[in-house]
């Protein structure tokens, strides 16, 4: 199984970026290669992707800035992407570790890692910048 590692450098307070992880909600504002929408029936949320909807996750400690996304595409099948919000000051790294899972083909896996450079730059826009025609903010 293969892994890759991406950082970036949030000029935003580590607080800040980690509300903004730990909600499900936010997914489709930042992940925007993986998550079309997001949907919570009863206690659990529901990511639709690309590939079809994947039940998911978020475990997230405040104390460490841990941020793990937890997916389950299918029965008895999880797949982990670990994240962690590092205080850099008053600003913040950004630190995310996706897993190429079994059966999951390099072309694919390549372009995800390609997606994850172009999300985590919509993240930072997102979390550095108060856009005036979003009405949403970035909690």
């Amino acid at each position: 199984m293969r892994a890759n590692t991406q950082t970036i450098s949030i000029e935003s307070p580590p607080s800040k970026v980690f509300d903004f992880l730990k909600e499900p909600e936010n997914l489709p504002r930042w992940a925007v290669g993986f998550a079309k929408s997001v949907r919570k029936e009863r206690n659990a949320w529901y990511v639709t992707t690309g590939q079809g909807e994947v039940a998911i996750k978020i475990d997230a400690d405040p104390r460490t800035g841990v941020v793990d996304f937890r997916m389950q595409p299918a029965p008895n099948v999880e797949a982990v992407a670990a994240s962690r919000v590092i205080p850099r000051g008053g600003a913040s790294e950004y630190a995310f570790t996706q897993f190429q899972a079994p059966g999951m083909t390099d072309e694919f896996f390549a372009r995800n890692v390609k997606a994850l450079e172009h999300e985590l730059s919509v993240l930072k826009a997102i979390l550095e910048v108060e856009c005036p025609y979003d009405s949403r903010p970035a909690r």
